[in-house]
């Protein structure tokens, strides 16, 4: 443990009996403390030289040169070591240079009476404290080596966010501005947000500064030409007695991820229109040609057998074109399909959500024959709309339907209305200011990919609830 470390003294007196009265006085006051000894300046500076000391007591009054000459040597090689000077007088000129000089620690020699104790304590205490700010600058070093090299912006802010304690380089490059700039005023990166996601960010910043851990997406204008997609999950720090003293989080770039949604939503729409397309120039004339070909067919009977192998042929193109259209409507939505356990796919969804605060409850569990990489993507989005919508401690609970086969997942947040509920999977459909609406979107799709159904219902403590029937097996 820290307070049992070793500690190594320099004690420094050309008086041979006080050199040795006070250094055994010491190593008998405090087991700890190693001491070492030297009988002038010279002998100091050399015993720092060759060995490990951690902090220097020397009488003031030395035969050749002062114990504030050693100090003035010591301060320009180790300024940060602990220096305590011992004098026999209170004269304030020395007191006075002493500290000028950057002593520690400066104590009045008594004539009687054994002043270990209180020698010892204040070794232990400078060294103990210069020990302490060593662990906290090499913490320190090497957080900001770390966050250095991330991706992520790093901050903290006091409890009002009326001062920035801590940002990373990253900030200027989400933000386009300055750590300076941010430092002179921290709100100052709200002149970046979008003025449409302004209160949105705002009311998150007052919930964290109220207690609660806050998840929010909003855009930034880097510049008048560039626009990003920005997370900032943030959490408050407490005080002893539970009082929000800093708030501390991180912001990330997310443009990528609305656009694969975006993206998303357009490839199926291709495929949709392929699909229609196909439907409507192929299916046509095929069913014109089918229905000549078999007028024909009844009109001469039995005197073409071709008529026969050409209705053969127009039904197996029928076939192959819904087989076809099939493929096309599924596009790449459905990849290879495996069974895993809904409480698996449920789990390792909330955990890339990465919802500070918030918590999940899987209450049971059912296989699902399924591609897990999209029923995943869906879950995420799921999980994702009931953080982003409710309180940041939102409880999201999965379980399995009870009459169906199929699975759910609710929330107790403020729910849906009820007239809103026929909307909220089309594309662009978004109760948020700044939301692109594609989430609950591509769920639809994801499960309509997979022969399933979704339904939207109250949850049982309030909020939203969502119904998946999966089929019968």
């Amino acid at each position: 443990m820290a307070d049992d470390e070793p500690i190594t003294v320099l004690y420094v007196n050309d008086d041979p009996q006080l050199l040795e009265l006070i250094s055994t006085q010491l190593s008998r006051e405090a087991e700890r403390v190693d001491v070492l000894t030297a009988d002038s300046a010279d002998g100091g500076r050399a015993l720092l030289d060759e060995r490990a000391v951690d902090c220097v007591l020397s009488d003031y009054h030395l035969t050749e040169e002062t114990g504030l000459a050693l100090l003035r040597d010591v301060r320009a090689e180790r300024p940060e070591m602990p220096f305590i000077l011992l004098t026999e007088t209170g004269d304030e000129r020395v007191a006075s240079e002493s500290i000028e000089a950057g002593v520690t620690d400066y104590v009045i020699q008594e004539a009687i009476g054994n002043q270990a104790p209180l020698l010892a304590r204040k070794i232990i205490t400078a060294v103990e404290h210069r020990r302490t700010q060593r662990r906290a600058e090499r913490t320190d070093r090497r957080l900001r080596e770390v966050v250095s090299v991330t991706e992520q912006a790093l901050w903290m802010f006091d409890a009002d966010w009326s001062e920035l304690r801590f940002i990373n380089e990253r900030h200027e490059t989400l933000f386009g501005q300055s750590s300076d700039a941010l430092r002179a005023d921290p709100t100052s990166f709200l002149e970046r947000v979008h003025e449409d996601d302004i209160e949105r960010v705002t009311t998150a910043m007052e919930r964290a500064s109220d207690g609660e851990p806050q998840v929010v997406e909003y855009r930034v204008e880097k510049s008048e030409a560039v626009e990003l997609w920005v997370e900032s999950r943030c959490k408050p720090v407490r005080d002893d007695d539970g009082t929000v003293s800093a708030i501390v989080g991180i912001s990330r770039d997310v443009t990528d991820r609305k656009a694969h949604q975006r993206e998303l939503v357009r490839k199926v729409d291709q495929l949709e229109e392929f699909a229609g397309t196909v439907a409507h120039d192929l299916r046509n004339p095929l069913n014109v040609a089918d229905g000549n070909v078999r007028l024909a067919a009844t009109e001469r009977a039995g005197e073409n057998e071709r008529l026969g192998t050409a209705l053969d042929a127009l039904e197996r193109m029928d076939t192959l074109i819904g087989e076809l259209l099939e493929r096309a409507r599924e596009g790449e939505r459905v990849g290879e399909r495996q069974q895993v356990e809904f409480a698996e796919l449920v789990t390792g969804s909330y955990q890339n959500v990465h919802a500070p605060g918030s918590s999940l409850d899987v209450t049971a569990s059912v296989p699902l024959h399924c591609d897990p990489t999209r029923v995943m993507e869906a879950f995420e989005n799921l999980i994702r709309n009931a953080v982003e919508h409710g309180s940041s401690d939102v409880t999201v609970t999965a379980g399995v339907l009870d009459e169906r086969h199929g699975v759910y997942i609710e929330d107790d947040g403020p729910g849906i209305p009820e007239a809103e509920r026929e909307r909220v999977f089309e594309k662009g459909y978004t109760t948020a200011k700044g939301g692109s609406g594609f989430g609950l979107a591509i769920v639809e799709r994801i499960v309509s990919s997979h022969g399933w159904s979704i339904t939207v219902r109250d949850g049982t403590d309030g909020g939203t609830r969502f119904e998946i029937v999966v089929g019968a097996g």
